[in-house]
């Protein structure tokens, strides 16, 4: 299988000399695999993302059905779609790699991406300390006002892979309380917030690739790219990055971060004027994001670390502002 996948590589490139294959990580529950080589043709090494779906895999919490292979499957066209459409709308202010080449065969697919780690993004991290995650906040930040009010049918109708809409398994999992009776409020409020931009969707730390002095980052794996407010994606960024301890002592200042940029990245577009509504939207929504969050992880994995004291009392205040709302 990794011969075949090579010699596609190498003729969607047009080069027959590829080398120095290194799988970089396997792609969720054995949907593929991630890979650096070199392109003698192009004089530089490249990231081939192959996309190989197993209809058949067995999901390791048991959650596979023909529903999550068809949202893998809508999840790598969109990922697709952002590349070519939207990547080119980037700057250094909020890096993604650059598309090289897009094939597809059926279900298979190749994306084959700029080198983060030649362009200079050579470190990773699984967490972080709240001053690094302002280097990710202000990528959001500029991320999400270069992207306002943007809506596109090739991608998701709402970004994140936790949408209430694709995860009744989940939500049916759940047990009985105030949380699962009140999804489809938690849903319904995040839908109907007046400013919309794209969500990275997946804004986790393993997603994000930083230079050496932890200053500037880059972005990866934008499947569940779609529309929502940009709280969203700083909720469940905040939660992958900061431990138990950090969370509840500096979730208030990484959002002050955020805001700060935010606003600065708004005042160079048409939404400069409408900064202040967009900011008390959406730090008014942050518990909810967490509240939406909390009930995904409730019913997909309940034991799950994420499931803290911070996200619990996030979302309690979530459901207080739901119900006080009516």
């Amino acid at each position: 299988m990794q011969a075949h996948w090579q010699n596609w590589l190498s003729a969607t490139l047009g080069d027959p000399g590829l080398s120095g294959f290194e799988q970089i990580q396997s792609l969720w529950n054995g949907y593929g695999t991630c890979c650096r080589f070199y392109s003698p043709l192009r004089h530089q090494y490249l990231v081939a993302k192959v996309i190989l779906p197993r209809p058949d895999a067995k999901h390791p919490r048991g959650w596979q059905t023909s529903q999550s292979h068809q949202r893998k499957l809508h999840s790598y066209d969109v990922e697709a779609h952002f590349y070519r459409c939207y990547q080119p709308r980037l700057d250094e202010q909020c890096y993604a790699p650059l598309l090289a080449a897009h094939e597809s065969a059926g279900e298979n697919q190749l994306l084959v991406l700029e080198d983060l780690s030649a362009a200079g993004f050579t470190k990773t991290a699984t967490e972080l300390s709240p001053g690094q995650c302002h280097t990710v906040l202000r990528w959001l930040a500029y991320f999400h006002a270069r992207f306002m009010q943007t809506d596109d049918n090739a991608l998701w109708h709402a970004g994140g892979y936790w949408h209430l809409s694709t995860r009744q398994q989940e939500w049916e999992a759940m047990r009985d309380g105030v949380l699962k009776r009140n999804a489809k409020a938690i849903d319904s409020y995040l839908a109907n917030c007046q400013y919309k931009t794209l969500l990275h969707g997946d804004a986790k730390v393993a997603n994000f690739c930083f230079q050496s002095n932890m200053q500037q980052c880059a972005a990866v794996d934008f499947q569940y790219t779609g529309s929502g407010i940009g709280i969203i994606d700083v909720a469940y960024f905040l939660g992958s990055a900061l431990n138990e301890s950090a969370l509840i002592t500096h979730t208030e200042s990484c959002l002050d971060y955020y805001f700060s940029c935010l606003r600065q990245a708004l005042s160079t577009t048409r939404f400069d004027a409408e900064s202040d509504a967009i900011i008390a939207e959406w730090r008014n929504a942050y518990p909810v994001a967490c509240a939406d969050f909390c009930r995904f992880l409730s019913g997909w994995s309940p034991q799950h670390a994420k499931l803290n004291r911070d996200l619990l009392e996030r979302t309690r205040q979530g459901l207080t502002l739901l119900l006080a709302n009516g």
